[in-house]
């Protein structure tokens, strides 16, 4: 757990990027006051492309999709150390940290309720989208506008994460918490997406993670690619990207069931399958204006793999 009573290097940078007002609740005001504010973001559905270049930089590319996290932020006036109470320890962190960031150590009483459409465990960012969700509902609380290298830092601190902060799909160092490129694009898509079933650890699926040097090759191959692509907004040739980086993932990971997928990628209407890396789902990309008889027609052929769910890329949100 984070000690909010310690400085930090993400206190400084948000200090100088940030505009604040000055908090409405603390040690001063009445007990009986109590602010409410809200938050949300949305999931990534896995990865577009995740890998390693061969400059040693691990990477991944966010498919922004219409999932989401929402956090309602309870706010009260208290007596002594600041208390945050949550059921999830990462999303509790962030809310700690925040209140350090503003001088809000102590007097103050918190509750974070969180709901969310995301599923857990299966590499869809919804441990991320839950952490943004408390920011998103400090700023509001608050009136705090924090950057997005602020974000990163701190997500960084808890764990490997998804750039959820961005509007549009990026690249991303997930470990390092660092952006490498803004692709000013999300391709759209329909997704019919199977989930194969148990939960994967983030954490734990990173600290495994290794390449070999002609799979590197391989990927500093398909991030060129996919630039290309974004590039050019071809939505077709970035979901044969995601396709390319789910069959050097079964190269690397021998995952029956994603290979069990792939064997399905020339159904009528599938562009390409997207995979969600640290997960366990496998997605068929459709096009946009696909018609619902066609994505009927891609599920009865996957069903049998596993439990189905339907999701969309979402537009730009800017």
């Amino acid at each position: 757990m984070l000690d909010v009573t310690e400085p930090s290097p993400v206190h400084a940078e948000v200090f100088a990027a940030a505009t604040l007002s000055r908090p409405r609740i603390g040690p001063g005001v009445a007990s009986a006051r109590r602010l409410v504010g809200y938050g949300k973001s949305f999931a990534s559905f896995g990865e577009i492309v995740q890998g390693r270049r061969t400059d040693g930089e691990d990477f991944l590319i966010t498919l922004p999709v219409d999932l989401w996290s929402t956090c309602r932020v309870v706010c009260e006036a208290s007596a002594g150390p600041s208390v945050v109470d949550a059921d999830l320890c990462k999303s509790r962190q962030v809310a700690e940290e925040m209140l350090a960031v503003l001088g809000m150590g102590s007097g103050v009483s918190m509750r974070l309720e969180l709901t969310r459409n995301i599923p857990i465990g299966k590499g869809l960012s919804s441990s991320t989208a839950d952490m943004l969700a408390v920011v998103r509902a400090f700023q509001e609380l608050f009136g705090v506008i924090v950057t997005d290298a602020f974000i990163s830092r701190l997500f960084t601190r808890i764990e490997p994460h998804d750039a959820l902060h961005y509007p549009m799909s990026v690249v991303y160092n997930h470990r390092r918490g660092r952006l490498l490129d803004r692709l000013d694009h999300i391709p759209d898509f329909q997704i019919v997406a199977v989930d194969a079933g148990g939960r994967v650890c983030t954490e734990a699926y990173n600290k495994r993670l290794d390449f070999g040097a002609d799979l590197i090759a391989e990927y500093q191959r398909l991030y060129q690619r996919v630039l290309t692509a974004f590039a050019a907004k071809d939505d077709a040739a970035i979901a044969g990207c995601a396709q390319r980086s789910t069959e050097l993932h079964v190269m690397r990971t021998d995952n029956a069931f994603l290979r069990g997928l792939l064997e399905q990628a020339r159904a009528p209407g599938v562009l390409g399958i997207v995979t969600t890396h640290s997960g366990t789902c496998g997605g068929f990309l459709l096009p946009g204006n696909a018609t619902a008889e066609q994505v009927a027609g891609v599920e009865a052929a996957v069903g049998h793999f596993g439990a189905l769910f339907r999701t969309r890329t979402l537009r730009m949100l800017r």
